[in-house]
């Protein structure tokens, strides 16, 4: 009976566990970092050969309890979370952390034919 008290208080609290991390999406987040998966922060202009880095240009989302977001132009789109894949609108992202203050996000390629994979860090806003 102790085993199975345990194993009940054990599936429980790790459903309270995740609905916590879902419910960390919600709110307005801004981008503040974007590297390379590698880490690289900096290229070179093909054309000038000029160095410049990686910027988010600003990059606002909302992420609302309805499964609904928008971005900075108001460009409405859906979002969905499913294990440690995050899909806003018709892009798919790993989740690497998310925190109540942090969401590090890293495009996700299942057929790995992207030439670049970016991570993005965003800051909670809201």
């Amino acid at each position: 009976m102790k085993t199975l008290t345990i194993i009940i208080i054990t599936f429980l609290a790790s459903c309270m566990n995740l609905q916590d991390s879902s419910n960390d999406l919600i709110g307005k987040w801004e981008c503040n970092h974007k590297e390379l998966e590698d880490g690289t922060t900096k290229s070179v202009d093909a054309f000038s050969g000029e160095e410049f880095e990686y910027s988010c240009d600003g990059i606002t989302i909302e992420l609302n309890s309805d499964l609904t977001g928008s971005d900075d132009n108001g460009i409405k789109f859906k979002y969905q979370k499913k294990d440690s894949i995050l899909t806003l609108g018709n892009r798919s992202y790993v989740i690497e952390q998310l925190t109540k203050s942090q969401l590090v996000i890293r495009n996700y390629d299942p057929k790995g034919i992207n030439i670049s994979n970016f991570r993005t860090k965003f800051s909670k806003i809201d």
